[in-house]
């Protein structure tokens, strides 16, 4: 697998909120830099309820990639959510690649 570009994976830390719940603290995320392979999956708008774009891209990466659903992708340029389950694919029963959903919603 070719893999041409570059992407910073995000992981922030849970932190408690005051309330007793946990959140994500992305001030204080840490950042991995990983080469990928990125490329378009789809595009929808919403001009009828809202304006809204929702574009979600495929990013590939290497099978030493550490990334979790709950993670952030950096490309570009762009910051992207995780959208879904991370996927590792396997070859003769060895993981080939890791595959993830990025997306992105835009308001305006």
């Amino acid at each position: 697998m070719i893999l041409r570009d570059r992407v910073t994976r995000l992981r922030a830390p849970l932190v408690g909120d005051g309330y007793g719940n946990q959140e994500r603290d992305w001030d204080q995320a840490v950042a991995v830099e990983y080469p990928a392979g990125v490329g378009p999956a789809s595009s929808t708008e919403d001009v009828h309820d809202q304006q809204r774009t929702t574009t979600r891209w495929r990013v590939f990466l290497p099978p030493t990639a550490d990334l979790e659903a709950t993670d952030r992708v950096t490309w570009d340029g762009t910051t992207f959510e995780v959208d879904g389950d991370v996927e590792r694919w396997k070859r003769r029963g060895r993981l080939h690649h890791v595959e993830a959903v990025l997306l992105k919603v835009t308001q305006g």
